[in-house]
């Protein structure tokens, strides 16, 4: 399909998912309308109605976990598999020939080729929704996603349910991030390092970069497995939103959160997040992150994380330690072995008042004076 066609593809969906996404709401209304941890009925937990389409991206050799995944979260009527772009079948020097692969990497080393097939796998995705879907939101997994917070246990609702509700609740959870007295504003003079790197990647001033992202504004890309953020206050993560008819889980906002498995975005998202991340100079994660960096989209983020990354199944991108002849530090070979938590266990080194990730192994040494 041309892209003049995608296009004009894309554009009638767009007219046609704004009829569609009321009636499903209208449909829906009643069967949510119930209270948290109160239990829904067989039909409702088949996920019939979900308000999304899922796409679990999967290599051959984990399509079998891929369906597991699918099945374990009652998915099958919603979700499906889509094949990643596997890194044997790409030429890089091809890629940077027909534009898809910039020349120059934005990342601390370069792009490895694993790097650019894994990326190209969420564009691939995120053109599958935008081309096929009816709907006005995808929802993106890779294939070792795993559920982490329980949700049947703790609110007695399905994970299609669940992010019914974060969608119906979506308009409920517009918010303000660069008002006074902002810890976001504040957690930019905070650590004037980051703050420069970030400025100087955008190619803007601080002004401009507080007026993209202020105004009450939603979502258009949600996190809900987030890695290595910084969650305090000084650390520029607000406060958490409550999420209508869900107890427990908050949204909040944050500049770093990472981590690309499980995510569910807009249809202006996923086209902001193609066209930022072509052609490909970075990973997927930074993608999200500097699109959200550029006021492009609205970044938030699912507190208590709903998925993590199965860290038994290892990487397929990055199948060294000693990547590009980089020894790893001991922090990192740890990090390597255990599962990325959901917050950074080393920020407090940065912020002051930043938590200890409970439960994540330190090597020994590291809280000396």
């Amino acid at each position: 399909m041309s892209y003049v066609s995608s296009r004009m593809l894309i554009a009638f969906l767009c007219l046609f998912t704004g009829a569609s996404l009321q009636h499903e709401q209208d449909a829906l209304h009643e069967m949510l309308s119930t209270t948290p941890g109160q239990k829904m009925s067989t039909s409702a937990k088949d996920s019939t109605h979900a308000l999304f389409d899922g796409y679990v991206i999967a290599v051959p050799s984990r399509r079998a976990a891929a369906r597991e995944f699918i099945h374990e979260n009652g998915l099958e009527t919603s979700t499906v598999i889509h094949n990643a772009t596997l890194k044997t079948s790409l030429n890089r020097t091809q890629l940077v020939k027909q534009g898809k692969v910039s020349p120059i990497s934005l990342t601390m080393f370069p792009l490895q080729i694993g790097d650019i097939s894994c990326t190209m796998s969420h564009q691939s995705a995120l053109r599958r929704f935008l081309e096929t879907s009816d709907k006005q939101f995808g929802l993106i997994f890779e294939d070792d996603a795993w559920l982490e917070y329980p949700v049947q246990k703790k609110l007695g609702l399905s994970v299609t349910e669940v992010i019914n509700r974060i969608i119906l609740g979506r308009n409920a959870t517009k918010f303000e991030v660069m008002g006074p007295g902002s810890t976001v504003r504040k957690a930019l003079y905070v650590n004037k390092t980051r703050t420069t790197n970030m400025l100087t990647y955008l190619k803007m001033d601080m002004d401009e970069f507080v007026r993209r992202q202020s105004g009450t504004k939603t979502w258009d890309l949600l996190n809900l497995g987030r890695c290595y953020d910084n969650c305090c206050a000084v650390g520029g993560q607000t406060s958490g939103v409550d999420i209508p008819n869900l107890a427990h889980l908050k949204l909040v906002f944050s500049l770093e959160a990472s981590c690309g498995h499980s995510y569910l975005v807009t249809r202006h998202g996923a086209q902001q997040l193609l066209e930022e991340g072509t052609p490909i100079s970075e990973i997927t994660d930074d993608i999200m992150v500097h699109t959200h960096w550029a006021g492009k989209i609205r970044q938030l983020s699912v507190t208590p994380r709903l998925f993590k990354q199965r860290v038994s199944m290892g990487s397929l991108i990055h199948e060294k330690d000693d990547k590009h002849g980089v020894k790893l530090s001991e922090d990192a070979t740890l990090a390597a072995r255990q599962e990325k938590p959901e917050c950074d266990p080393y920020a407090f080194r940065v912020y002051k008042g930043c938590p200890k990730v409970e439960g994540y192994k330190y090597p020994p040494g590291t809280f000396e004076e």
